[in-house]
């Protein structure tokens, strides 16, 4: 099976973007805007493939990398003003 470990990353970071910042309190958390939010930001992000455990591990690893980090957090952050601000369904 081949999947993009990028998708753990961005859902892990989203979830923890709007669960821990209470500016982002509002935000809607639906299906619908968090698909969204994240097709935004991994569509601005580098795809990161894996078939293994082991690829799982490294990816794991490499994604610890401070520049690493700080690239995703600001394409989720990003893409969660983005899709507040043209959310695709009436409030």
């Amino acid at each position: 099976m081949v999947w993009n470990y990028m998708e753990e990353i961005v859902r892990n970071c989203v979830s923890s973007i709007l669960n821990n910042n209470p500016a982002y309190a509002g935000v809607c958390r639906c299906e619908q805007c968090i698909d969204d939010i994240m097709a935004k930001a991994l569509n601005n992000l580098k795809p990161y493939y894996i078939t293994t455990k082991k690829g799982e591990v490294y990816a794991e690893y490499s994604s610890l990398e401070t520049q690493h980090q700080a690239e995703v957090i600001r394409e989720v952050i990003n893409a969660v003003e983005f899709v507040t601000n043209n959310s695709s369904h009436q409030k």
